[in-house]
């Protein structure tokens, strides 16, 4: 038997109660991308053949491991690009630990598979995206929390289109030890308003279809969460990010903001802007532009 998954990436639109004033901490906001995605197909092997790209065989191997599983047989057809701020390791380790689970009928649940991999440590929302696509907004964690609560759930309007400016070269945002580290050191008190802004603002602009209220409040939203990682990255943006911001803005694209820790940066346009957009996008350094749809569906396991 073969598996194959197929898995969206994500966006990260900002934080509610980072410092956890309110008991809980690190409540987020995501977004389900069409593409970038993963595309994987898996089978049992006596030991690990990859194809695809280098990184991939070590999460493979740690999979292997951790499961205690003996080999596996990944054949990579697409992939998310490691470390930009497009949430790939989630949407990685959830796939071929679900996979590996069912080859060898293991039969661990995804909420397992988290706990063994120790994620959604700082957020819910890639686990919860994972299953269900859409804009997810999750609860954040108190002390004793596995997995952030899931609070709001919903499809993203077909007629909104994302605009992705994607670096060519991958690792450039924070991630692993580092990305902890940070963490410790973010001044998060800029945040304490997020929540009005995303429950009066956000939620009902895109449950009302109202395309300029909600670019207003995730650039809103933005403003907030960039002033959190500010003096880590030595600005609102990654250092890389500030000329496509500007290009962007100047273009008129809405609802401009940084992935996480970037280097992406992604707005929001209309389906009948796409076309003009698109023949007025100048190259920047190394980026590359991508217009996407939101997924509204969780990643698809099918048994091949």
């Amino acid at each position: 038997m073969k598996i194959k998954i197929d898995a969206g990436s994500r966006i990260h639109l900002g934080f509610i109660d980072p410092l956890g004033i309110s008991g809980r901490r690190w409540g987020s906001v995501g977004l389900y991308l069409d593409q970038p995605k993963l595309s994987i197909i898996i089978e049992r092997s006596d030991n690990l053949t990859i194809h695809g790209p280098r990184w991939l065989r070590d999460i493979a191997s740690r999979v292997s491991e951790k499961l205690e599983v003996n080999g596996l047989k990944i054949v990579c057809e697409e992939y998310i690009p490691r470390h930009i701020g497009l949430g790939s390791g989630t949407q990685t380790i959830l796939s071929i630990g679900l996979a590996a689970s069912r080859l060898y009928g293991l039969d661990y649940t995804l909420e397992e598979i988290v706990e063994i991999f120790n994620r959604c440590k700082t957020s819910g929302t890639g686990y919860w995206l994972f299953q269900k696509g859409g804009l997810v907004i999750d609860g954040g964690r108190t002390s004793s929390t596995k997995i952030p609560p899931l609070l709001f759930r919903y499809d993203f309007p077909s007629e909104w289109k994302i605009l992705l400016a994607i670096p060519t070269v991958e690792g450039l945002g924070l991630h692993s030890q580092v990305e902890e580290e940070s963490f410790n050191k973010l001044n998060a008190a800029s945040l304490k308003d997020s929540s009005s802004i995303i429950l009066m603002k956000l939620l009902p602009s895109i449950i009302e279809k109202d395309f300029s209220k909600f670019s207003e409040a995730v650039e809103e939203l933005d403003n907030l969460t960039s002033c959190f990682f500010k003096d880590i990255q030595s600005g609102s943006y990654h250092p890389l990010s500030k000329k496509i911001v500007e290009l962007m803005k100047n273009l008129g694209v809405q609802g401009i903001g940084q992935s996480s820790w970037g280097p992406t940066i992604y707005g929001f346009v209309r389906k009948d802007e796409v076309e003009y957009m698109a023949r007025r996008l100048k190259p920047v350094d190394i980026f590359r532009y991508l217009f996407t749809d939101a997924r509204n569906y969780g990643a698809q396991v099918i048994e091949l």
